[in-house]
């Protein structure tokens, strides 16, 4: 089965019905259950954080409770919940020169669980070599 990994931004426009066309077809399918999006623990916290400020995204508001976010992707959405351990930090620790603290945790979760690719719209990501979906 398809793995991806999933970061804040792409979570985010997931919640708001915002994502471009790529990027949504894998949601789809996750909820389908016919592939697999992870988000790192980090990932989930800026998410949680963001829905608590009532943060825009792509010009839609964000609405509700935390909470009520953490089960419309957890819960009853299709994102799996990917823990930081030991084996993301080894992995962080390894690209923490070349990325931003979100970037790196996001890309060691990536390595470490061996997804097939990213999915964000963070050109950074691409650009330093991963396999990245968006559009």
């Amino acid at each position: 089965m398809t793995e991806y990994t999933a970061d804040a931004v792409s979570l985010l426009a997931y919640l708001v019905d915002a994502l471009p066309r790529a990027a949504d077809r894998i949601f789809a399918e996750a909820e389908a259950g016919e592939t697999v999006v992870q988000a790192p623990s980090t990932a989930i916290a800026e998410v949680l954080y963001a829905v608590s400020r009532d943060k825009d995204v792509r010009g839609v508001t964000l609405t509700g409770t935390p909470d009520e976010a953490r089960q419309a992707l957890l819960d009853n959405g299709p994102v799996m919940l990917a823990s930081i351990e030991d084996a993301e930090l080894t992995e962080y620790a390894l690209v923490i020169d070349e990325l931003s603290i979100h970037d790196a945790l996001t890309v060691a979760s990536h390595r470490t669980r061996e997804t097939d690719a990213i999915i964000t719209s963070d050109g950074v990501i691409a650009d330093a070599g991963y396999e990245t979906v968006w559009n």
